[in-house]
């Protein structure tokens, strides 16, 4: 399902928690760069594949919005917002995906505010230390601190919600696609990566 092209497809799955949701708002195939959303034209490619993967190590509920022709996570009535407040989870972790264009870091953590900062700054500290420890992550790049951010986040309703603590995280491309080819699923080394960050989760939020 997650390599659909048909529009505003949603999957929803359920796990045995539902404390924790991980959810994509904005996923395409790879090779779809776009969506059919005025709102957000910019797809994250195969964030679908990185979320649903991440939602399985935790053991979580998740949803994914394929190929939305609205912004999922800008709308408090969209189906993928109300969704997750059916479960009503403390902890939401939101899966996004950017080219590494705007932003120096391949990961940025933000939890929508300067006063949640400390929030993020921690999880993206508790994937640092366990990257170090695998040399393939070497040159791997992350933030967790607000005022360094690009993708602040400040405007997703999801993320700025009340009713949850909310992880915006952005991947650059090296963490969803391959890298010399357009299309195909992630690779080992954005699977890898999603243990790390999942082991991370685990020990803030276990």
């Amino acid at each position: 399902m997650l390599e659909s092209t048909e529009p505003s497809l949603l999957i929803r799955e359920e796990r045995t928690r539902s404390d924790i949701v991980v959810g994509v708002p904005h996923h395409a195939p790879a090779g779809r760069p776009f969506l059919p959303c005025p709102e957000h034209p910019d797809s994250d490619e195969n964030a679908g594949f990185i979320g649903r993967y991440l939602a399985e190590r935790l053991d979580c509920c998740s949803v994914i919005a394929c190929d939305a022709t609205v912004d999922p996570n800008k709308h408090l009535d969209s189906d993928y917002t109300q969704q997750i407040a059916a479960w009503n989870p403390g902890i939401l972790i939101e899966i996004h995906g950017h080219g590494k264009v705007r932003s120096p870091y391949d990961v940025e953590v933000s939890c929508g505010s300067a006063e949640l900062s400390t929030y993020s700054e921690a999880l993206a500290a508790g994937i640092k230390r366990r990257l170090s420890a695998d040399e393939r992550f070497a040159d791997l790049s992350i933030s967790g601190r607000f005022q360094d951010l690009y993708f602040k986040a400040t405007k997703s309703l999801t993320i700025t919600d009340p009713r949850w603590l909310a992880y915006h995280i952005e991947l650059s491309s090296r963490l969803r696609k391959p890298a010399d080819w357009p299309l195909g699923k992630p690779t080992d080394f954005a699977y890898r990566f999603c243990d790390h960050m999942a082991a991370a989760l685990s020990a803030k939020h276990g």
